[in-house]
């Protein structure tokens, strides 16, 4: 295990900035899970810290030695790719077995460490094949087992997951999770899935345009995004935003909002729950609020430990998913969706009375998108 740092790192191609100063701090044992959109940086990130990628400023550190002139081979990393990488004429043993024979390891270690790994990744059965021979989910196994057998101080995934089918994914995201949690090895994970993010992580860095949004765990980065940009890039769907204005009323804060399905009737006033102190200095202010599907449901349907704020409006579309239904209504004129327990809703077209639990909300500026309380 090691401890990562990631200090003021750029990278530009000429007059084109692709990171903007990364500073990350990864202690023993961290999943760190790089997450954003194709073009934000993250693979590029991976890759300086690989060595694959030279940096234009700042230091990678890896146990407090700085590796930015150290040759890939030699900052004891592993990587693993989203091509697998593997060589079609060796067989699984030999691939896995073929970095520790480059480095000069004696054959009894470098077969001791192969049946290891193919314990640990029960493809055992495997080891006499080809890579043509296996499926995608066993290309991966292998492509993991040549991480292992190295026993670095840091693994490196890109995107490992991208090129299986979606039951595959999900029994390879369930490989890798136990596997970290058998061996506590810190590893650097790079992917545009939020699935992948939030169940594999232990922290989370939201990337996008070069530069890091929000550092935190999946817990905070759910419940309490930084900014607008995480709220909706994190969930599925997205968090609701409705704009309005911090208003008093009786002595209690909440936002003044027209929630009308066709807009153009008289802002109501829905009261905040033990806003935070700062909110009192927005009053008359414009702001956001933001508040998940999970946290909207069909009036009378969901116990809550505060009074929910009820709302009527047309439910335009029913998408039921199985366990859950996603009802698409309008408010204020903004498109919304709640998550509801299917026999809550029949049907789409008909007035339905909404409760929205705002104890679970959350307020941003709409200038600078931060989240405010």
């Amino acid at each position: 295990m090691a401890k990562l740092s990631i200090r003021g790192v750029r990278k530009s191609y000429g007059q084109v900035d692709i990171l903007k100063g990364i500073d990350i701090e990864l202690n023993d044992g961290e999943f760190l899970v790089l997450l954003g959109p194709s073009g934000c940086g993250k693979s590029t990130l991976l890759n300086i810290v690989a060595g694959l990628t030279d940096l234009s400023a700042g230091e990678v550190r890896i146990d407090e030695r700085v590796v930015n002139d150290v040759h890939p081979k030699d900052r004891d990393i592993a990587m693993v790719f989203q091509s697998y990488a593997l060589y079609p004429n060796m067989s699984v043993a030999k691939n896995m077995e073929f970095g520790l024979e480059m480095r000069g390891i004696a054959r009894p270690a470098r077969e001791a460490a192969v049946a290891k790994a193919a314990r640990l990744l029960q493809i055992e059965h495997l080891l006499g094949r080809k890579p043509g021979e296996l499926s995608g989910g066993q290309r991966q196994r292998v492509a993991i087992g040549r991480a292992l057998v190295r026993e670095p101080k840091v693994f490196l995934f890109d995107e490992p997951l991208s090129n299986l089918d979606a039951k595959l994914r999900i029994e390879m995201r369930t490989e890798i999770k136990k596997l970290h949690q058998r061996l506590g090895t810190t590893i650097v994970y790079v992917t545009h899935d939020q699935v992948e993010a939030m169940t594999l992580a232990s922290r989370i860095a939201i990337m996008r345009n070069g530069l890091v949004q929000q550092l935190a765990t999946p817990a905070e980065i759910y419940n309490r995004p930084a900014n607008m940009y995480v709220a909706a890039f994190v969930g599925a769907p997205a968090m609701n935003f409705l704009r309005g204005r911090i208003a008093q009323q009786e002595g209690r804060l909440g936002v003044t909002a027209e929630v009308r399905s066709g807009g153009g009737g008289t802002p109501r006033f829905l009261p905040l729950h033990d806003p935070a102190p700062q909110i009192g200095q927005w009053v008359g202010r414009d702001i956001v609020l933001g508040i998940r599907p999970e946290a909207i449901s069909i009036a009378g349907t969901v116990d809550s430990t505060f009074p929910a704020t009820e709302i009527d409006a047309e439910i335009d579309v029913i998408e039921p998913t199985g366990a859950d239904t996603l009802a698409y209504f309008t408010m204020g004129g903004t498109s919304a969706v709640a998550r509801v327990r299917p026999q809550d809703v029949a049907a789409a077209g008909g007035t339905t009375r909404f409760a929205l639990d705002l104890s679970r909300s959350c307020l941003f500026d709409p200038q600078t998108e931060a989240r405010l309380n």
